[in-house]
């Protein structure tokens, strides 16, 4: 009997061992981080921070939506690839319709941008640093002429009735441009929206090929608000498979960006800069992942000329939406996190707190970041919609090679949240 005892205390105490040891692993609650000597002479700060030259589409990611840091990094890449001469254009993670209503804004002298950003369906760019970001593009645009302005453009399918009301919007100011036939359909699609309506996409395709036949930089910038809206229709459910959604959703996003360099090439710019989420932005290997997200989609349509750089924390407060709370009842809160990224760690020995690491520049010389960036490491990479399974599983970091998914990344030692201004 204590023979069969002992051999009972003996599993329990291995497993236990075994959970213990898997948690550490997981959590890398026992690691230390240190000062990685030499790491200052192959980080640079940001204004030494060199995108190569031909690239087509450069993209600057979020480790989250809900740091200041990260929304303020946006303005300064866009004003350093103005600057260079070859990029007038930056495309947001929001619907080409909000986007287009941003970009009219920004392109005349009236108009209270912080009333306008209030309006935005997505409450994390409904912050200071946004209106900083339109405030500059307005000045600019306002000393600069057309040709030259510089534009803001939304990339996401998730759009719906705004779209629809941008595009009669858009026919009320330019008389003439559609049908009465088409003016009715559009209104009783509006009115209606909620409703199935089986001739709405073919509508909003025909119109959407309309639009685009119009030599004008704004005709063609609708046309891609209808296009949206097809994409919109033409979704799979996310309830039913929220996988397929996300393909359909990151295609459409590639394919939307694509549909604006074009536009921006008719102007005479070689380049566009495109921000997203950390996840949308980068890049990997699909023969070894089946999915896709936008990253890898937007590197085949631009055949590899794109340049993507990611944003990381060490330590961050972050702003976040409470999963399951809408409407009346939505809800944002702030979260304190350590990524235990040891690169992310260093920027503590930058001015700033920030660094700026090109990983083509990383060679085996430098061969303890070399290591870490060629092999499975933790980073930051908290999306919208917190829930309790952060803290238990720390799931507000993954688990990955850095460089299989970016060209370069810039670290924050901390990181402050959002306060979002009509929420």
């Amino acid at each position: 009997m204590k023979s069969f005892q002992s051999k009972v205390y003996i599993f329990l105490g291995v497993f236990v061992l075994s959970i213990a040891a898997l948690l550490v692993f997981r959590t890398g609650v026992l690691s230390t981080p240190k000062h990685i000597k030499g790491i200052e002479e192959i980080g640079v700060s940001f204004d030494d921070f060199k995108i190569p030259e031909g690239v087509k589409v450069v993209g600057i990611g979020e480790a989250t939506h809900g740091n200041a840091e990260f929304q303020e990094v946006k303005l300064e890449m866009l004003q350093k690839l103005v600057k260079e001469g070859t990029c007038h254009a930056i495309a947001f993670e929001m619907s080409p319709a909000e986007a287009a209503m941003y970009n009219d804004a920004i392109h005349v002298s009236e108009g209270d941008l912080t009333e306008l950003i209030g309006g935005t369906d997505y409450p994390l760019y409904d912050t200071a640093q946004m209106v900083n970001l339109l405030t500059w593009m307005r000045e600019y645009n306002l000393t600069h002429d057309e040709a030259e302005s510089v534009n803001i453009y939304g990339v996401d399918m998730q759009t719906g009735i705004r779209a629809a009301e941008y595009l009669r919007d858009f026919g009320a100011r330019h008389e003439g441009l559609y049908t009465e036939e088409e003016t009715n359909t559009l209104n009783v699609l509006i009115n209606e929206f909620d409703h199935s309506h089986p001739e709405a996409r073919d509508f909003f395709y025909d119109l959407s090929v309309k639009l685009d036949s119009y030599d004008d930089v704004n005709f063609k910038n609708a046309a891609i608000i209808a296009t949206s809206l097809v994409q919109w229709l033409d979704a799979p459910s996310y309830e039913k498979n929220a996988n397929n959604y996300s393909i359909h959703r990151d295609t459409c996003m590639a394919e939307n960006l694509m549909a604006y360099y074009n536009i921006e090439k008719s102007r005479g710019y070689s380049q566009i800069l495109i921000t997203a989420h950390n996840g949308h932005v980068m890049k990997y290997d699909t023969s070894k992942i089946d999915d896709v997200n936008m990253g890898v989609k937007i590197n085949e349509l631009f055949e590899g000329s794109y340049y993507c750089v990611g944003t990381e924390f060490y330590n961050t407060c972050v702003n976040v939406h409470t999963a399951g709370t809408y409407d009346d009842e939505y809800e944002r809160a702030n979260h304190d996190y350590c990524s235990d990224d040891l690169l992310a760690y260093q920027a503590q020995y930058f001015d700033g707190g920030r660094y700026c690491l090109d990983f083509a520049s990383v060679d085996k010389t430098h061969k303890k970041v070399y290591n870490i960036i060629h092999r499975l490491n933790w980073t930051g990479m908290a999306g919208e919609g917190y829930s309790s399974n952060w803290e238990v599983y720390k799931s507000y970091r993954a688990r990955m090679i850095a460089t299989d998914h970016y060209d370069a990344m810039i670290y924050y030692y901390e990181t402050s949240p959002i306060d979002p201004i009509h929420y």
